[in-house]
């Protein structure tokens, strides 16, 4: 395979690694309680994407400033602070659209304030961050999170309910089972087998990539001195 298409095909892949096999969710296991024991509907997935994308944006943002400006001693306090008032008009903002949702999830909704992928990034921020790169890649997290939420919840909703976004659709096999968190944590191992899969893939087209390269500048080397 030559450098140039090992090259095309990284690209084509650059987003599914950013939101899979390089996702906090599935690598390092940030979140996992959402995906085990809220992916039950559709709509669950919604509201807590959403819910998501507001308190980890919005305090990437805010960390991104006390991380410059603020001691370090002080800027936990800062995050939890920002992110505890975001879910706070996250929660009412999705009241609105997703009042019994919201009331189902009950103690998620709280705990989305201090989820484990927020806290972990913004404590990881130094004044030398550069806010475009942090930004976009807070985004492709909470992307492949809400990928993820919906996925799985498509198919508990679907398998133990027999309805897709609340509405009854026609089921071939119900399996109300697959509503109890342990079937949540069987459907994430899958995942994060498959993450571990990609993962590898994407490091041998890595080092394909590197070592056509080398090869490349070593024939030109050799043209030289001849």
């Amino acid at each position: 395979m030559e450098l140039s298409k090992v090259r095309r095909y990284r690209k084509r892949h650059k987003l599914i690694a950013a939101l899979f096999s390089q996702s906090p969710v599935l690598i390092i296991g940030l979140n996992l309680p959402f995906l085990i024991a809220t992916s039950v509907s559709l709509r669950s997935a919604a509201a807590l994407s959403l819910e998501l994308l507001v308190v980890h944006m919005g305090t990437m943002a805010v960390a991104l400033l006390a991380a410059r400006y603020c001691p370090r001693v002080v800027r936990p306090v800062i995050n939890v602070a920002t992110s505890t008032l975001l879910m706070m008009v996250a929660r009412l903002w999705l009241t609105v659209f997703f009042r019994g949702v919201v009331d189902a999830l009950g103690i998620y909704i709280y705990l989305m304030a201090v989820n484990g992928m927020t806290l972990t990034q913004t404590n990881a921020l130094t004044k030398d961050s550069h806010p475009l790169p942090v930004l976009r890649g807070a985004f492709l997290n909470v992307a492949g999170f809400s990928v993820l939420m919906f996925v799985i919840s498509f198919f508990r909703e679907y398998l133990g309910s027999g309805t897709l976004w609340g509405n009854p659709v026609a089921v071939f096999l119900r399996l109300p089972g697959v509503l109890v968190p342990f079937f949540g944590f069987i459907v994430v191992g899958f995942l994060l087998a498959g993450a571990k899969v990609l993962n590898k893939k994407l490091l041998g087209l890595a080092l394909r990539e590197r070592a056509l390269r080398e090869a490349r500048f070593s024939i030109i080397e050799n043209d030289v001195v001849l």
